[in-house]
């Protein structure tokens, strides 16, 4: 984020903030998408202390088993993402929200496919949630006219 920033420039350092925080949010969305697919391949990114809060076991994503328990963790998982994107945009300062519409709009774009995520029930242990190209363009272009 930080890096992204930079290059899409910046002249408050609150920015670099703002895009760690967005860094921070993007990523939390990959994990959450890629539960399943991740599974299938032998890795959790899920830290193992909120697995046992939620009683979901490795086994159970490896098997891609569903739960209410597994409901619930990607109920947590998903509002911490959403806190994330909205302390970042918080954070930026309205004098950079033009040189940052590039970050703005994949924030737009990954937070709309985490909502799908949650209104698709967290079906994400057997397939990859996306939007289609037409959704990402909409999603693009209204992000970059509002500024």
């Amino acid at each position: 984020g930080i890096c992204s920033a930079s290059i899409f420039g910046y002249t408050d350092a609150k920015t670099l903030e703002y895009a760690e925080k967005l860094g921070l949010a993007l990523q939390l969305t990959n994990i959450i998408r890629d539960v399943g697919e991740d599974a299938r391949i032998g890795r959790i990114y899920l830290p193992v202390n909120e697995l046992q809060q939620f009683n979901v076991t490795a086994a159970d994503l490896l098997a891609g088993k569903y739960s209410d328990n597994f409901t619930q963790l990607m109920q947590f998982q998903t509002k911490r993402a959403q806190a994330a994107y909205d302390e970042a945009y918080a954070l930026l300062p309205q004098a950079d929200r033009r040189a940052q519409r590039t970050g703005l709009i994949m924030a737009a774009i990954y937070r709309a496919l985490l909502d799908e995520i949650e209104r698709d029930g967290f079906q994400v242990l057997h397939q990859r949630t996306s939007l289609t190209p037409i959704r990402k363009l909409w999603l693009a272009w209204k992000t970059y006219v509002k500024g």
